[in-house]
């Protein structure tokens, strides 16, 4: 019996506006969690920020066993509600349509307006932020932390767990801010490394513009470095100067690069964050 989701629904605008009118900038709706292997079941390979271990663990398996992965994720997501069974017609293929939660999440990843990507997590793969096309807000993807069984036996990227929440500009500025100020783990003969966090989108011209800021904890301040600021701020000042930073790339993600160019680097095209 043949199986098809239906991933071209990805009309998010009703479901996206309908949680955005829930939530204020101090919470955030879950979107719940998916496996490696939904993602790629559900085309996540083709998206532009797919993690590379997970679309090289997907292609290296055979159609057979692709297909036998696919049949068993269907019914995971089928059994946590992430999709709908349609009714069965005469034909010998069984059609399944996406939840809300997982269109949002899916339309996030394949049409992202922007993205911004944190480094120097204990995860793998980063966290990443991305902007829905024509929306004003923000999904947030987040690997499952990674543990002793990571350093055991090396486990599949199909088998990592990824969670979704979504939320307002405002709360993404907050939640950077407070990720930035951690303490970040490092040897005591080392310097610590600072924490960077990458705005990245198209430009008009099609080609790709990002902007990194590099930031380093000190005390209860926060020393950012990045193209036109060098400067110490305190936690409310760091999340004002990243709301700033969010709405600019919300507004304008296509001209960013032609407006300030001093403070965004361009490059010939796409290219994974």
């Amino acid at each position: 019996m043949g199986i098809r989701i239906d991933t071209t629904d990805t009309d998010y605008t009703a479901p996206g506006r309908r949680l955005l009118g829930i939530l204020d900038d101090s919470s955030y709706y879950s979107l719940g969690v998916v496996f490696g292997a939904d993602l790629c079941a559900l085309g996540g390979t083709t998206h532009p920020s797919c993690w590379e271990p997970l679309k090289n663990a997907w292609n290296q398996l055979d159609e057979h066993e692709r297909e036998r992965i696919s049949e068993s994720r269907v019914q995971s997501m089928l059994d946590r509600g992430l999709i709908a069974a349609l009714p069965s017609g005469t034909g010998s293929s069984v059609r399944y349509v996406l939840g809300d939660d997982l269109r949002i999440l899916l339309a996030a990843r394949e049409f992202p307006a922007f993205t911004i990507v944190t480094h120097h997590e204990p995860r793998t793969p980063d966290v990443t932020y991305f902007q829905p096309s024509g929306t004003r807000a923000i999904v947030q993807e987040i690997p499952e932390r990674a543990g002793s069984h990571w350093l055991g036996s090396p486990r599949s990227p199909l088998d990592v767990i990824f969670s979704y929440r979504f939320f307002s500009q405002a709360f993404a500025a907050w939640e950077l801010a407070r990720w930035a100020l951690k303490p970040v783990p490092a040897a005591h003969s080392r310097p610590k490394p600072p924490r960077l966090i990458c705005f990245s989108g198209p430009t008009e011209a099609g080609r790709h513009a990002s902007y990194q800021l590099a930031v380093h904890r000190n005390g209860k301040k926060a020393h950012v470095d990045a193209p036109g600021i060098s400067a110490d701020l305190t936690r409310r000042e760091l999340v004002g100067f990243l709301t700033d930073t969010v709405t600019r790339w919300a507004d304008t993600p296509r001209s960013i690069a032609a407006r300030a160019a001093t403070a965004v680097s361009s490059e010939p095209g796409p290219e994974d964050p």
